[in-house]
């Protein structure tokens, strides 16, 4: 499998760039809809990574993922190297903005691309150990000839001590 099909490469660096803690807790729960190329995602995990702070505000990476990531040492590098199956990976300040995402689809032939502008964040939360929020397209996105959308909701326990 090629490493821009196995959901990565090029945004290898930019995550590690970006301080991505590989603290991984106990699976959460994700619901709804995600579709790439016409092929539902089966979502049945969601964890949180913390990250570096953002312009002095606590900021996480919510991954949501196909097979069980709680043997990972960093999930959101497992998600876009395909290891995870189909992925998502949301990184979100606290205070709910939207930094970006990784959509890891293996239904794309471009997966493990890099989208901020795409996708919108409802009902955020962080409280009482927990992050938790819908995030979803609008509509279909296309990605140079690769369809996406999804519209999910997802609850998860944040790493100790964040």
């Amino acid at each position: 499998m090629s490493v821009a099909r196995a959901c990565g490469g090029v945004v290898l660096g930019l995550v590690a760039g970006l301080g991505i803690a590989g603290q991984v807790l106990a699976a959460g729960q994700v619901t709804g809809k995600y579709v790439g190329n016409g092929k539902a995602a089966k979502l049945a995990y969601a964890v949180v990574q913390a990250h570096e702070p953002w312009n002095g505000e606590p900021a996480y990476v919510l991954v949501l993922s196909e097979r069980d990531p709680s043997a990972s040492k960093d999930a959101a590098s497992d998600a876009m190297f395909g290891k995870l199956g189909d992925a998502l990976s949301i990184t979100i300040t606290k205070s709910g903005k939207l930094l970006g995402a990784q959509v890891c689809h293996q239904s794309l032939k471009k997966a493990g691309f890099s989208s901020s502008g795409t996708i919108e964040v409802e009902g955020f939360k962080v409280e009482g150990g927990t992050l938790s929020g819908r995030f979803h397209t609008t509509k279909e996105q296309d990605f140079f000839g690769d369809k996406y959308e999804l519209d999910l909701t997802a609850k998860a326990a944040l790493p100790a001590g964040k």
